[in-house]
């Protein structure tokens, strides 16, 4: 006997109440009958969940009436949703295709943040996988794009009847009599997938018969490679203090994703392009200090044998008279205090004798005329100074510095110049930081 094969091992787990987006469709109907006839002995609770796009008027809204009539039929808990897909395309300058798709799962996840289901389970089925893969190889897509469908995102959006094959499914609502609707846009051409349906696959399934498995196959082996590859490259940036950072040895297959990765973490989700992973992997070809401008105020600058990435401050600040407490400075806290000079690791810190810091001093950002007079002696523009410790630029403006005019005496997290040195005599220290 004739049995749909759909995967729940792994997708849905006991207790579970799986909502099925249900167009309407024939594949959609087929999943939730088959879901539902297979809720009870795996203990997992079905629910229907429909989202009405605004995209074919009075037809769209019957196909909603259809799935809800049948909802009440079977004794099916019914969620609907209803979104103005066209009028979204419009203000977003997008498809209609890219719309429906953003604004469905919207829903998907509105439902799941509700608390009205677990999970949402879509119809995709082997053929959408194969199609998928195809539509982006003609993109320019890489290895990430030719991975197709993935069969679970974040374990909340499940897609049981990805291997599945189209034939298989309308054998089962054929033998069932499922009643379903069908999309009249489905037939039209004007899409781009419908057109790589109806026109494209067809005349590919001439020459290659098995053009769809292979299609899928090649999904499988290119997702096991962006696995891995990206694997190596979460273990390859350093998080931390909004900063991203990774080295300039890295295989470019590796930095791409490195900078992806990077974003992603400086809250940039979405809207990078190729384009920006080509512009920070021509850093590993530039001098230290180099930078690009990306998206969303982040910029990617090289630092010697790293390439970082961080968000532009904003930030500007006005010097402060010297004193001891905790300010607020260019986006974090400076703190001087007072600390007896006994017991004192003057190699863990920066510290200056209190006797030293002639009035009149003040806590600033540096200046281009400012000089350092370095431990041990021996004046030095501030500027050459930071570049001798290797001081990311990035930084420069808006590390606190202790000063007299142009002398600087101290300068926060890096060290404490020769007029201010802590000796044996020093009665008073005062210990001078900075956390952003």
């Amino acid at each position: 006997m004739f049995c749909m094969n759909i995967l729940l091992d792994g997708l849905i787990n006991k207790g579970d109440v799986v909502a099925v987006a249900v167009s309407g469709g024939s594949d959609s109907m087929a999943l939730i009958h088959r879901l539902r006839d297979l809720s009870t002995s795996y203990g997992f609770k079905v629910v229907a969940l429909n989202v009405e796009h605004g995209i074919r008027g009075d037809e769209s809204k019957e196909d909603s009436k259809f799935v809800k009539e049948y909802c009440q039929k079977n004794g099916i808990e019914f969620i609907s949703y209803e979104v103005d897909c066209p009028a979204y395309a419009k203000v977003n300058k997008l498809s209609i295709e890219q719309s429906a798709r953003i604004l469905r799962y919207d829903c998907f996840y509105k439902a799941i943040l509700e608390g009205k289901c677990d999970k949402v389970a879509t119809a995709h089925h082997l053929q959408d996988n194969a199609e998928t893969v195809l539509l982006n190889a003609l993109r320019g897509s890489g290895i990430k794009g030719l991975s197709g469908i993935s069969q679970s995102v974040d374990g909340k959006i499940i897609r049981p009847m990805l291997y599945v094959n189209k034939s298989d499914i309308c054998a089962y609502v054929k033998k069932h009599g499922i009643l379903y609707r069908t999309d009249s846009t489905n037939l039209s051409s004007e899409y781009t997938r419908n057109f790589l349906r109806n026109e494209v696959m067809p005349l590919i399934k001439k020459a290659f018969p098995e053009a769809e498995k292979s299609l899928v196959r090649l999904s499988t082996l290119a997702k096991l490679d962006d696995d891995y590859l990206s694997s190596i490259a979460l273990s390859s940036v350093e998080i931390g203090d909004g900063l991203a950072s990774f080295s300039t040895d890295l295989h470019p297959a590796v930095s791409g994703r490195c900078t992806i990765v990077a974003l992603k973490s400086l809250g940039v989700e979405k809207d990078w392009e190729k384009a920006h992973i080509d512009a920070v992997n021509s850093l590993n070809k530039l001098q230290n200090g180099a930078s690009v401008n990306l998206l969303d105020g982040v910029v990617a600058v090289r630092e010697y044998d790293k390439i970082t990435l961080f968000k532009k401050s904003n930030y500007t600040q006005e010097s402060l008279p010297f004193a001891c407490g905790e300010f607020d400075f260019c986006g974090g806290k400076i703190t001087i205090e007072k600390l007896s000079p006994y017991n004192l690791d003057l190699k863990k810190g920066v510290y200056l004798d209190a006797d030293k810091i002639p009035e009149g001093s003040v806590i600033r950002c540096a200046m281009p005329s400012d000089v350092f007079c370095k431990f041990g002696g021996g004046s030095k523009k501030l500027c050459d100074y930071f570049t001798d410790k290797k001081i990311p630029r990035r930084i420069r403006n808006s590390t606190p510095l202790i000063a007299k005019d142009n002398d600087v005496l101290a300068i926060a997290n890096v060290g404490a110049g020769e007029k201010v040195k802590v000796e044996k005599t020093t009665k008073l220290v005062y210990g001078f930081s900075f956390n952003k």
